[in-house]
């Protein structure tokens, strides 16, 4: 068994990075207009074998201000037990679905809202959420870095939300897509399956 660690951070305050991404993909963007909310965080994971030592400590990265600075992010840790890891896997890396129950168990916390583990950092979701892990493509560990987007859409159904968001996350072209640049990132998803978390 595997165990996948993640750190999770997202600012207090406003996030200039997912106000000017949701402004732009809600005024240029085919769709954007149904985007009701975007939220970013910053993810930091890392895997071990269970009962081996893990390559570093969300206890250690709480200290280092590249990863945390308590001023202005708040926090979650959580830890997931695994198959495999296959954030490292090149065929899996783009637009393939994340784990079930990514990111795991809630090991810590600075909050204590919220139902579901994304909840926590983000609220209470309205509309349908479809999240987005952006992370560089190459990344051979031990840690990999990079962000969750969590994007709120205004559909009627599941399936009417996954090709709204479809249309947002991947950029192809100058009039389609924003999040994730395919020739640099790696991107794992919640849909098709949108499952809560």
């Amino acid at each position: 068994m595997i165990i996948q660690t993640t750190l999770l951070t997202c600012h207090k305050g406003v996030d200039l990075h997912a106000d000017t991404a949701e402004r732009v993909i809600r005024n240029n963007l085919p769709g954007g207009e149904r985007l009701l909310v975007l939220h970013r965080a910053e993810l930091h994971t890392f895997w071990h074998e269970d009962g081996a030592e893990a390559p570093d400590s969300v206890e250690r990265m709480l200290t280092v201000g590249r990863f945390f600075n308590p001023n202005k992010h708040r926090y979650l840790h959580c830890e997931l037990e695994a198959e495999n890891m296959p954030w490292f896997e090149a065929e899996s890396q783009r637009g393939h679905v994340l784990p079930e129950n990514w990111p795991g168990s809630v090991i810590d916390t600075d909050l204590d809202a919220g139902n579901g583990t994304l909840d926590k950092l983000f609220g209470t979701p309205q509309g349908i959420a479809v999240d987005v892990c952006a992370f560089p493509l190459g990344e051979s560990g031990p840690v990999i870095s990079g962000v969750l987007w969590r994007l709120l859409i205004d559909a009627d159904n599941e399936a009417d939300a996954v090709r709204i968001a479809t249309g947002l996350i991947e950029t192809r072209d100058a009039g389609s897509g924003l999040l994730v640049n395919p020739h640099m990132e790696g991107w794992l998803t919640s849909h098709p399956a949108l499952r809560e978390v």
